[in-house]
């Protein structure tokens, strides 16, 4: 009587994504995000109610998309699974990345000089940093935060996981997030400060942080808290003031 051979793969693991499944995910997201974003940051819905509303129908819809790829792979309970300190690790994520939003706007864009223009239409676009709807508008933003956060972590860089290891996952996700924003290169430039990098530097260097922290905990929330306080930050407590 032959031995039985052991199997492939252990059976307790989910199944990892081809390099189609993962090129299927991660290029409508990115594609539907970037139309998304020129939509929403088109001059002509500065301060518009449906600028915000267009990225959160979007993000509602991939993040309900998100929950039914984790449920059938077996992963969902496990990736939202939420413990005790994950709102403070997430608040102490999103204060770092403020300071270090603040030390970049005092580096790269210092008042006075000509690229403070790139912030002042990103504040701008937003409606006025210092009326009383700012509140409504950063629950919104907190809210379409963590959708993103679920979207690009739990999805686009889950997915690609499978066919390129985590690392490169890590990063590739990140630059598809930062690619994402490239419409915001000119519709936020200005004419003497030149096409407008932040949300496109953002995005990287944020995503890489927030990838970080998924790995590091194996799980969602904490990111998910981290993105959605450090964008409620950036609008409630503005970087810039006019």
């Amino acid at each position: 009587m032959s031995p039985v051979d052991p199997p492939a793969t252990d059976p307790r693991e989910p199944p990892r994504a081809s390099r189609r499944e993962a090129a299927l995910i991660a290029a409508p997201v990115t594609a539907g995000v970037a139309l998304a974003v020129a939509y929403a940051f088109h001059p002509d819905r500065a301060g518009a109610p449906g600028m915000l509303a267009a990225l959160g129908a979007l993000y509602a819809v991939l993040a309900a998309i998100t929950v039914m790829w984790l449920r059938r792979r077996g992963e969902l309970r496990a990736a939202l699974r939420p413990l005790s300190g994950d709102l403070a690790r997430g608040a102490l994520v999103a204060a770092g990345l403020y300071g270090m939003a603040m030390a970049v706007q005092l580096a790269l864009a210092p008042r006075g000089s000509p690229r403070e223009a790139w912030l002042l239409r990103l504040y701008l676009h937003l409606g006025d940093p210092l009326a009383d709807t700012r509140v409504f508008t950063g629950a919104i933003v907190f809210v379409v935060a963590a959708l993103e956060e679920l979207v690009w972590r739990g999805l686009v860089m889950r997915a690609l996981e499978g066919p390129f290891g985590q690392v490169t996952a890590w990063l590739l996700s990140s630059a598809l997030f930062a690619a994402a924003h490239l419409p915001t290169l000119f519709l936020l430039g200005d004419p003497l400060a030149g096409p407008n990098p932040l949300l496109v530097a953002a995005g990287f260097g944020c995503s890489i942080v927030w990838g970080r922290v998924v790995h590091r905990t194996g799980r969602l929330p904490p990111a998910l808290f981290a993105h959605a306080f450090f964008s409620w930050a950036i609008v409630s407590f503005p970087i810039w003031r006019p």
